[in-house]
């Protein structure tokens, strides 16, 4: 413990987080696994979405906000679940769990990582979402939207690294990712739909405000349980 608060000591826990996401960036430009399967499951959702609800396009403003997520909520799960794969396989986890990093510092590099392969992702994704459903939305909301989806992305990359830590210990880790995931995203995952629905279709802002506001909430709620939580999650 004195050695692992002398190291913290010398070395910032800005660097340190930024050690672990400059890790996890290099390792997907090596290897390209996660991102593009990410990328390419949530392109073959979206034209698979666009045919099966062609004939209601005109209305899709209603609909296409659940879509949306529902793409994003399956397409995170595959980053997700990677994410740990690859280093429990490669015996990074070992590594750094001996390391002098504290552990919620671990959490917060691998949670920035995340986001960030999401946002890079949907980065891609957003763009032909919106010609493929022929959506249209006016330069005053493109922030509200792209606040939105940022603000979900945390509450995503936050639960999912750390329920991802709790399921790579277990036999059926493919398995228990997505049957931790779902019943505590739920809650997100409809404010989420609730405010970019909202918006697709010009509802009245002080409603995607308020789904904005308890998506804020939920981040601050299950960033503080993941810091609090995380050093016993990732020992065990």
């Amino acid at each position: 413990m004195a050695g692992r608060l002398r190291v913290s000591a010398k070395v910032s826990a800005g660097k340190q987080v930024f050690a672990i996401v400059k890790k996890d960036v290099l390792a997907e430009l090596r290897t390209k696994e996660m991102v593009i399967a990410m990328l390419l499951f949530v392109i073959l959702a979206m034209v698979v979405f666009s045919q099966a609800f062609a004939v209601i396009l005109n209305d899709l403003d209603r609909v296409g906000g659940g879509l949306l997520w529902v793409a994003f909520l399956f397409m995170s799960m595959l980053g997700l679940n990677r994410s740990f794969v690859h280093e429990k396989d490669e015996g990074c986890l070992e590594g750094l769990l001996m390391s002098p990093i504290d552990r919620p510092l671990i959490f917060f590099g691998k949670m920035l990582g995340n986001l960030l392969f999401l946002s890079i992702v949907e980065l891609f994704a957003v763009p032909i979402f919106f010609v493929l459903f022929r959506l249209e939305l006016g330069a005053s909301l493109a922030g509200i939207f792209v606040a939105t989806i940022f603000l979900s992305n945390i509450g995503i990359a936050c639960v999912g690294t750390l329920l991802s830590t709790i399921s790579i210990n277990t036999k059926t880790r493919d398995l228990m990712l997505p049957i931790l995931f779902m019943p505590v995203i739920i809650p997100l995952l409809i404010a989420a739909v609730s405010a970019t629905g909202g918006i697709m279709s010009g509802a009245e802002l002080a409603e995607v405000y308020r789904s904005m506001r308890f998506i804020a909430v939920y981040d601050i709620i299950f960033l503080l349980v993941a810091y609090a939580l995380y050093d016993y999650v990732i020992s065990e």
